[in-house]
């Protein structure tokens, strides 16, 4: 067995053989060849030695108990491996059950986000817990022909948004159509800075659906204006900056702050890159987006971390199936993209943030050019965002500021 860091890796059959023998004195011949391709999976994707151990417990229980030909309840092995409180990759055993056409999925979980939104708004006196489902309805799109639906998660926020409003509403009205203009200017404020933005959007986001569905005839937030001091992009100190990559180790790390720190690539984009946006002869990346795509040209140091990081990601996983650019221990044996988390806690050992970072290139770049379409160009933002740069990057110019 090869030892990486702490974790030992299966690199052959004889180094599994003696662990199936071992946790599996008294399973049926049926329940052993399972264990045993099982094992084979766990080598081809090299996983470490407790991780395929306890899985292959879970494994166990479930076929002697069941069958070793059954088709499996993804939701029973989940709730199995709570049970045996197993650190095993639970997912990678669903992903091979899976591939052998023996698993049956999990019923789709209800959004979190959607549950706080349901929840939060059945705490509400009937009437108006009425017109704010009527509210999330029309958001959602289910009212309203050829519109975007908004997620789940803008629509918790607005509500966290609107919680001291609503509280206040509720106790003195039955009904939303009796909110008058002065109530909606109070509610704004009544706070400060950011947070009366966030109030004032989530109150124009209720009173205009409430308006589209009719059950108000006059919106109370209409000519609502709220003034804020504009935030403008900023520099990092040098010395944050000075040596980026020569702290960082690992090929994944030092690709995505490369990729950050030189290209201005966000992290939406990081975690969505796929094998196929790879374009090495080109020495090009694609950045697929909702609205469009962005091309990256790759200068010479990213492109060597790029070839590093393939390198090591086909010697750590060869048998992946996964076909995105960035994976980890948890999704080589799934298709899914890493985590939101992975990407950000990259750059936490430099010091820094991604969004710093990424500012501070787009910056610097803004310093040399006066014209706000290279900055498009380079790094796929926005004509608004762009000129926001350029307006920090070139004050004397003056005139107002882009929203």
């Amino acid at each position: 067995m090869q030892h990486a860091g702490q974790l030992t890796i299966f690199e052959t059959e004889r180094d599994w053989r003696p662990l199936v023998s071992a946790l599996l004195p008294s399973s049926p011949p049926s329940v052993m060849a399972l264990l045993a391709d099982f094992a084979r999976h766990a080598t081809e994707h090299r996983w470490s030695q407790p991780s395929h151990e306890s899985t292959a417990r879970v494994l166990r229980m479930a076929a002697i108990w069941l069958g070793a030909d059954t088709t499996f309840r993804e939701d029973d092995l989940r709730a199995l491996n709570r049970v045996c409180h197993s650190a095993g990759r639970i997912n990678g055993l669903v992903a091979f059950l899976s591939q052998r056409g023996q698993l049956l999925p999990a019923t789709p979980r209800r959004n979190r986000n959607e549950a706080f939104v349901q929840r939060t708004i059945a705490a509400f006196p009937p009437r108006i817990g009425d017109e704010l489902g009527t509210w999330v309805r029309v958001l959602r799109g289910s009212t309203r022909s050829h519109h975007l639906a908004t997620d789940y998660g803008s629509i918790r926020r607005y509500l966290v948004y609107l919680a001291t409003p609503l509280a206040g509403w509720t106790s003195s009205y039955t009904t939303l159509r009796q909110v008058t203009a002065a109530d909606v200017t109070s509610a704004v404020a009544a706070v400060k800075g950011s947070r009366a933005h966030e109030r004032a959007a989530a109150l124009r986001s209720l009173c205009r659906a409430l308006k589209h569905a009719k059950l108000v005839f006059v919106d109370p937030t209409r000519g609502l204006h709220v003034t804020r001091r504009e935030l403008l992009p900023s520099t990092l100190a040098p010395d944050r900056l000075a040596g980026l990559l020569d702290v960082s180790t690992g090929p994944a790390n030092r690709l995505v702050l490369a990729l950050a720190a030189l290209h201005a690539t966000n992290g939406t984009d990081l975690r969505n890159l796929t094998l196929s946006d790879v374009l090495l002869t080109r020495r090009q990346l694609l950045i697929r987006r909702p609205h469009g795509r962005h091309i990256v040209h790759l200068d010479d140091t990213t492109a060597a971390l790029l070839h590093a990081w393939l390198r090591y990601r086909h010697r750590r996983w060869p048998r992946t199936v996964n076909p995105y650019l960035l994976i980890t221990q948890q999704t080589a044996s799934t298709t899914d993209p890493v985590c939101t988390d992975y990407i950000y806690k990259r750059f936490t050992p430099a010091g820094v943030t991604l969004r710093a970072v990424r500012a501070d290139r787009i910056l610097d770049e803004a310093r040399e050019t006066e014209d706000p379409v290279h900055l498009v160009r380079v790094f796929g933002i926005s004509v608004t965002t762009a000129m926001k740069y350029i307006h920090t990057a070139h004050p004397h110019h003056g005139g107002p500021i882009p929203r």
